[in-house]
């Protein structure tokens, strides 16, 4: 009686053994699924956010969308912008003073300007320039450098559209989840009391764009 009694615990501590071996072997399947569907998340191009990234911060985009041999492109366009606005807003800056110089003072009738002013140049010459003259470098720099202004919006615009185009483009299913299926029909007509065929075509489409 003793040993049957034994016999039956060892067999109900197997058992419960395995089942609770089973439930810690499911609860780490369930974590490694779970932790496989973040990474999947994560490293799975949104257009939305790549667009909104690249709105943000040049370039953020095109890194979301891991196309980083644009950087150099993206990061060259604007520093080289940068630098030409900045080149013609200093000279417009300097001619400005200089031009205010031999220019009437409104806020001072009886300011009398002088007919030229010596302006050191960039090569270390200085000229005498009069008023007309420094007037036309003045309003060259200052348009040169609102065109490059409009030059910095241009760019970043068409690095928004190339962030989107491209994630569109790489979330767009080449799979086999785009499939046509050829359905053929027979149908009986009760008026002339034949059987006719007919053929569906049907897509289905796997949407991955969200």
């Amino acid at each position: 009686m003793r040993f049957k009694l034994y016999f039956l615990a060892f067999i109900i501590s197997i058992f419960f053994s395995l089942n609770m071996q089973g439930n810690v072997v499911d609860t780490l399947r369930i974590k490694s699924d779970s932790i496989s569907d973040q990474l999947t998340k994560k490293s799975k191009i949104i257009p939305r956010v790549s667009t909104l990234h690249s709105l943000m911060i040049p370039g953020w985009g095109q890194i979301n969308n891991r196309q980083y041999w644009k950087l150099p492109l993206v990061a060259g366009a604007f520093v080289t912008l940068g630098l030409i606005a900045n080149y013609n807003h200093q000279r417009y800056m300097k001619y400005r003073d200089y031009y205010y110089i031999v220019s009437p003072h409104t806020e001072d009738p009886s300011y009398v300007p002088p007919s030229t002013v010596a302006v050191p140049y960039e090569d270390g010459v200085i000229r005498d320039l009069d008023v007309n003259q420094l007037k036309r470098l003045n309003d060259g720099f200052r348009r040169n450098r609102d065109y490059t202004f409009i030059g910095i919006a241009v760019a970043w615009a068409f690095n928004v559209v190339d962030a989107n185009v491209s994630a569109h483009l790489k979330t767009f299913d080449v799979s086999d989840d785009i499939s046509l299926k050829i359905k053929p029909n027979f149908e009986f007509d009760p008026i002339s009391k034949g059987m006719f065929s007919s053929v569906s075509l049907t897509f289905n489409f796997k949407n991955r764009l969200r």
